[in-house]
């Protein structure tokens, strides 16, 4: 008789699971697929290696209670079980250990690294490999560009890496892809700044670390600049509700916003959207030697990646197509100028509103993200797209989702999913409070390497000591970070 997801050659429990079942099957008149399918794994030990909730077989005319006594009673002796034990309406079962081990440890040592996967659960059809294996895009780590990797993005790269390898494990084609934040306003920003405080000869010693210098500076001055123009704002808004004239007022604010440092970036910023040589060759540069820089980060977390992808790298006919479909079907609308969903409109109400298209027609995030969907989904006809980003998302990646299906393609926004996580506390890139991973990891190999020169006898046998201090001290920090709840 086949049992359905039965692969004692991956799994040897399974072999116990078929064991129970059928010795159950002659107890209670039921077929023996069934019953393996109720065989539960138990949450602690002292419960058993496996449980049957009697309830669950459905069984007529025969009281729960009554029925887990009866199987308690009648479970024949058996090479691989002990007898089971009953618990009110639950039958559980221990595995005899001498048996189970010399099949478990049989299976390792034959398998070795392989042991614990199994390749068939990957098959779009398990009765015919032919048709192939489902496909899986993992979306993780994704820094930004010019700034330098920090804890926050040590969350996302130790899970997005864990689930890559899972699914590669049973069987799944998985693509790892860094989406890097390398476009929009900041960039403009970060481009003006390094007029003012860049240096060729440091931008190429240490890349990231200068760019990130240089966008601390100019985002000071953004700060200082948006404390006159806040209050101008609100004098304008006091006197509009008083009735009085604000025109004065109006071009007063007009000339401050005009010479701000913000203004300023999002007109580079929309040059860079419009094609603008020299300030896409600038914004190349910087990103050519961000990503060389996160390589090697990645390389001493063991992590790498197949696709290093950004928002910049969305196709323009996509965002136009994106767009379209949007306003067609009457899920986006003018407002101001710009052009939003009303999620609530859509029957999604704590979506709120977005904006998709600023009033210079460039479009945002959302819809590049909507877009980058629909992409992937043409190229690599995905069967699940798995992001891992961190919770300040939550509401963006919905909205996402949401817009995806709102636009026609369900059956893409159905395949995709977003891997949540809490978010590393009390660190801001323009105020420069960021606790970059390269310093974390240069702190915790020395402390590893004092902890090891504590026994001198075996320090001396470790061949290459500042290694090893490195590698145990990258470990200490990945089982650290993924110790808490979150």
């Amino acid at each position: 008789m086949a049992f359905p997801n039965f692969y004692p050659e991956q799994n040897p429990i399974d072999i116990y699971r078929e064991h129970v079942a059928n010795a159950l099957a002659t107890i209670v008149g039921q077929e023996a697929s069934k019953i393996y399918l109720k065989l539960a794994w138990t949450q602690t030990l002292d419960k058993g290696d496996l449980q049957l909730p009697v309830p669950a077989l459905q069984i007529k005319n025969q009281k729960p209670p009554e029925l887990a006594n009866e199987i308690g009673q009648k479970f024949p002796e058996s090479e691989l079980v002990e007898k089971p034990l009953v618990q009110g309406t639950f039958v559980q079962f221990f595995f005899k250990p001498a048996p189970l081990a010399k099949t478990v440890i049989g299976s390792v040592l034959e398998k070795k690294s392989a042991y614990g996967g199994n390749t068939e659960l990957g098959l779009r059809d398990p009765s015919d490999p032919s048709k192939g294996r489902k496909k899986a895009i993992v979306e993780f780590s994704s820094p930004n560009i010019a700034k330098p990797f920090h804890a926050g993005h040590l969350r996302s790269t130790i899970i997005g890496g864990f689930i890559a390898k899972l699914y590669s494990t049973i069987g799944w084609d998985v693509i790892k892809m860094n989406y890097l934040g390398d476009w929009g306003k900041q960039y403009g920003l970060l481009a003006n700044g390094y007029k003012y405080y860049g240096s060729e000869e440091e931008l190429l010693r240490d890349p990231i670390n200068h760019l990130f210098n240089v966008y601390v500076r100019i985002s000071k001055t953004v700060a200082d600049q948006e404390g006159p123009i806040k209050e101008l704002r609100d004098r304008i808004k006091l006197a509009k509700d008083k009735g009085e004239d604000a025109s004065e007022l109006q071009k007063e604010l007009d000339a401050k916003v005009e010479v701000s440092e913000d203004e300023k970036a999002r007109k580079y910023f929309k040059s860079m959207e419009d094609g603008d040589k020299d300030a896409l060759a600038l914004w190349t540069k910087f990103r050519n030697l961000s990503i060389e820089k996160y390589k090697k980060t990645y390389a001493r977390l063991n992590i790498d990646f197949d696709i290093y992808n950004g928002e910049s790298q969305v196709e323009s006919d996509q965002l136009s197509k994106v767009s379209k479909e949007l306003m067609e079907k009457k899920v986006s609308e003018d407002s101001e100028g710009a052009v939003i969903i009303d999620f609530a409109k859509q029957g999604a109400k704590k979506l709120g509103k977005a904006v998709i298209v600023r009033k210079d027609g460039t479009p945002l995030y959302l819809t590049r993200d909507i877009a980058e969907i629909r992409t992937r989904y043409d190229k690599y006809h995905f069967d699940k797209l798995i992001y891992v980003v961190a919770s300040q998302q939550d509401a963006h990646m919905a909205q996402i989702f949401k817009a995806t299906e709102l636009s026609g393609h369900k059956e893409v926004s159905e395949k995709c999913l977003h891997i949540s996580f809490g978010m590393v506390r009390g660190m801001s890139t323009r105020r420069g409070t960021v606790k970059f991973l390269d310093d974390i990891l240069r702190d915790v190999g020395e402390k590893m390497h004092e902890v090891m020169k504590k026994n001198q006898a075996k320090y001396e046998q470790v061949e290459d000591p500042d290694k090893t201090a490195d590698t145990l001290g990258i470990t200490a920090v990945m089982v650290q970070d993924m110790t808490g709840k979150r």
